[in-house]
């Protein structure tokens, strides 16, 4: 859908970024699978607060705070904290938009569908690069567009990025039994940060500093190298992996049986 856009000049809302979510109800309908069950992983919110925390809080500090450091230690620059309070409220606009655009529309494909059904194969870290792979494919046409921030950073930065942010993202899925809505959060957060960075200049992707990007692959490789030393190749320390029962599918390898979800 993101090459229909190319085509047609994209429209203002990019219809593209719900490709995923219509394509995972399509094959999970021709499957047998079970829509409401798939849809009901977005309403898994009763998990740990710190969860909440950490993705509206924790990382956005965490992670703009580290990656402006590993800027200014590469060129030397200084940054400029002052246009920072007028960027607030745009952050939190371009927030709501982001969960409700690539959050949403994403999340319930690479994570609510592909995912499980990975992870029935394959262990958390195999099934993430596989999915980072085809995510960062899937955004091939925008690379044809100058103004798109895949277009300034080029393939390999993103596809660094796509491998980094798909372990993060698994990693956040799995702690919570399988809470499309906190990845659905976590996704939205981190395409909020691009708006967050102390720089001069205006809020266009065509004026982000290209270093400035190059230091949140950098900060994210560091994140994702932590996440797997810490808890393995599960991506979490639950017993229990979200696979294809969980997401309203069955397995190829053994009975549906009801899903196998924990609660914190």
């Amino acid at each position: 859908m993101y090459g229909v856009e190319f085509v047609v000049d994209s429209p203002p809302i990019a219809l593209g970024v719900f490709g995923p979510l219509l394509a995972a109800a399509f094959l999970t309908w021709v499957t047998g699978g079970n829509l409401r069950q798939w849809v009901g992983q977005l309403f898994i919110w009763r998990v740990n607060g710190r969860w909440y925390l950490f993705v509206l809080v924790g990382f956005p500090i965490i992670f703009v705070g580290g990656s402006t450091a590993i800027y200014v230690a590469l060129t030397g620059e200084t940054i400029a904290p002052g246009v920072l309070p007028e960027r607030v409220w745009i952050a939190l606009f371009f927030l709501a938009f982001q969960i409700l655009t690539a959050g949403l529309g994403e999340e319930l494909g690479w994570r609510g569908f592909a995912l499980p059904r990975l992870q029935d194969q394959y262990n958390a870290l195999i099934a993430s690069l596989v999915i980072g792979f085809f995510w960062a494919l899937w955004h091939l046409p925008l690379f044809f567009q100058p103004d798109s921030y895949q277009a300034q950073m080029g393939p390999v930065i993103y596809l660094i990025d796509g491998f980094m942010l798909s372990i993060l993202f698994t990693w956040a899925y799995n702690s919570t039994g399988g809470s499309v809505l906190i990845a659905a959060l976590l996704h939205g957060v981190f395409n909020m940060t691009l708006v967050l960075y102390p720089h001069e200049g205006e809020l266009d992707i065509a004026e982000f500093p290209y270093l400035m990007g190059v230091s949140r692959s950098v900060l994210m490789l560091v994140i994702a190298v932590l996440i797997v030393a810490v808890y393995g190749r599960t991506l979490t320390t639950r017993e229990s992996i979200p696979g294809t029962e969980h997401a309203g599918g069955v397995s190829v390898d053994r009975p549906h049986n009801g899903g196998n979800v924990h609660e914190d």
